[in-house]
């Protein structure tokens, strides 16, 4: 069996996919569309935003449950179900007019989306990929911000030229586009069972495997703090329910003075930001630890939430979308390189479905909050005050799990 072959790369490939259809669509890009509907249906910002919460809240649901439905229906049904929960919901939700079937609708797209995303991708991608799987997992998730760089302009010109409800159905047919290649490309979450082994993996002598035997058994006898794993889920809460900040720069924009195109264009260097963010922090990591790469990270969102409390210029403003963009590298990458830092592989595959809930948790709390805020004190500022004050906190917490832990390599 070969552990090097371009069926490895296709499918990589057909992960991008998903992770467009999963998150880059869905969510990456719905911060343009709050406003124009809230201004068409004359209601609050944050009503229009609910459905987008309904959306990240089931998602994280489903995170949970998603390697028990792969396991008992396949994956490749799975993929499907998905994929048609998601894209038809969102096709839908440009034929309606009413908030209450806006948040029903919300609710089956998130069911899609979480039965796509990112549990699923990563449980491929550790069977696919032995030697660069990092590399591999920064490059897939990171088409989640590609998607939001790209499709942002795109869907803000859209809006103005056919109306928010004709994008929406356009948006819908794309997330079954570009979830089709991995429901047709013919292979199984096993690599072995299409007759391939993990990428760059060589099965070794009967020494080494005793001895990679010893040392899952070593992490298998050590019992996970319930403290520190808590601490972990709540730094992890805390952080993701920032990522819905930027999907109001748009809004943001027209209450400073500008035009709503700023923030259309702060969102997309947001986006651009992210990926050279999620790509560069898995090797940046390899060299100074997660922990100090991800305090790093944390410190650019500071400085972000800083600068958008203090300052109207727009080349200011650009500057702070940059780092503000940061800000989804801490779900998709440091996480995962955190739970592995802090309880070892062993328990990786245990542990980490939960801080996936978590971080769709965080998200659909954090977009319908920021709207709220807004809806109820007439400014953003506030939001980046918490934007701060959460960074702040997130550091000690940080720090304090890097002392208490002890480290499993």
């Amino acid at each position: 069996m070969r552990n090097k072959s371009s069926k490895h790369w296709i499918v990589m490939l057909t992960l991008c996919g998903v992770a467009i259809s999963a998150v880059g669509l869905p969510v990456m890009t719905n911060g343009v569309f709050i406003q124009p509907i809230a201004d068409s249906l004359g209601v609050y910002r944050g009503t229009v935003s609910v459905h987008n919460t309904m959306t990240l809240l089931l998602k994280a649901v489903m995170s949970l449950y998603a390697p028990r439905l792969i396991r008992r229906y396949t994956f490749k049904k799975a993929m499907i179900i998905g994929t048609l929960l998601a894209g038809l919901s969102n096709y839908f939700l440009g034929w309606t007019n009413q908030i209450w079937l806006f948040n029903v609708l919300g609710t089956i797209r998130g069911i899609g989306t979480g039965m796509l995303a990112w549990v699923p991708l990563t449980i491929v991608i550790n069977e696919w990929f032995s030697e660069k799987h990092g590399l591999v997992t920064s490059i897939v998730l990171s088409f989640s911000s590609i998607t939001g760089a790209i499709f942002s302009p795109i869907f803000t010109s859209l809006i103005q030229s056919l109306g928010w409800a004709q994008s929406y159905r356009i948006m819908g047919l794309l997330i079954i586009l570009f979830a089709l290649p991995i429901i047709l490309v013919p292979f199984t979450v096993n690599p072995r069972e299409s007759g391939y082994l993990p990428y760059g993996l060589v099965e070794k002598g009967e020494k080494d495997s005793g001895q990679a035997r010893t040392v899952i058994r070593r992490e298998e006898g050590v019992e996970v703090s319930t403290l520190l794993f808590s601490l972990l889920f709540i730094f992890t809460l805390l952080q993701t329910m920032l990522i819905g900040v930027p999907q109001h720069f748009p809004g943001f924009s027209g209450t400073v003075g500008w035009q709503e195109s700023v923030g259309a264009t702060m969102l997309s260097i947001a986006m651009i930001s992210s990926i050279g963010f999620k790509l560069g922090l898995g090797y940046i990591s390899d060299i100074i630890g997660p922990v100090k790469s991800t305090v790093s990270i944390l410190s650019f969102v500071g400085l972000a939430s800083i600068l958008l409390m203090l300052t109207r210029r727009v080349p200011i403003l650009y500057i702070a979308a940059f780092f503000y963009g940061s800000i989804y590298a801490i779900p998709s990458v440091s996480v995962t390189l955190l739970t592995k830092e802090f309880f070892g592989r062993y328990h990786f595959t245990r542990l980490y479905p939960i801080l996936a809930f978590s971080t769709s948790l965080g998200g659909a709390i954090s977009l319908s909050l920021v709207g709220f805020i807004y809806d109820f004190t007439g400014s953003y500022v506030p939001a980046f005050a918490g934007s701060l004050v959460i960074n702040i906190i997130n550091i000690c917490v940080l720090l304090y799990l890097n002392k208490a832990t002890p480290k499993r390599r």
